[in-house]
């Protein structure tokens, strides 16, 4: 892949890096809409006016959200109406860039493994170390190319 490809991954480690810590804290058991409902001190019946949803189906969102099953609109439609944003990430474990890394060593592994396999047993092994120097190589080949099998493994 090129070097647009390489900025593009900077930029979103660099644009997903605040959100990391954000992985470490769970939401409340009630999920964020109730608890910041209750919070603030606002019955369902007055968040069902500045929603325009019924009480019942603010209880059901409150309840999906704590589940992970709520609708994102309603999720928005909630935070709107208690003045909060909802703010959407998808959060890397680790950067991307380490990830991809990490695929292509366990891809080059999986390759390199396959044929070392073959040849011991047609008694052409070759040292562990020259196989290690063969996936670290695989490796960066592989993280350069990013072919479209790049994921299978």
């Amino acid at each position: 892949m090129g070097k647009m490809d390489d900025l593009r991954i900077r930029q979103l480690d660099e644009a997903l890096a605040p959100f990391a810590s954000l992985r470490l804290r769970p939401p409340p058991s009630t999920g964020w809409a109730k608890a910041i409902r209750e919070a603030l001190g606002i019955s369902l019946r007055q968040l069902s006016r500045r929603t325009g949803l019924s009480r019942s189906s603010i209880n059901s969102a409150e309840a999906g959200e704590a589940r992970g099953t709520v609708q994102f609109d309603t999720l928005k439609g909630l935070a709107d109406a208690l003045d909060c944003d909802l703010v959407y990430a998808l959060v890397p474990r680790s950067s991307l860039a380490l990830r991809l890394e990490t695929q292509a060593k366990e891809k080059a592994a999986e390759l390199v493994g396959r044929v070392a396999d073959s040849m011991k047993l047609e008694a052409q092994g070759v040292a562990d170390e020259d196989t290690e120097r063969q996936v670290r190589e695989l490796a960066a080949t592989l993280l350069r190319d990013r072919g479209r099998d790049f994921w299978d493994v």
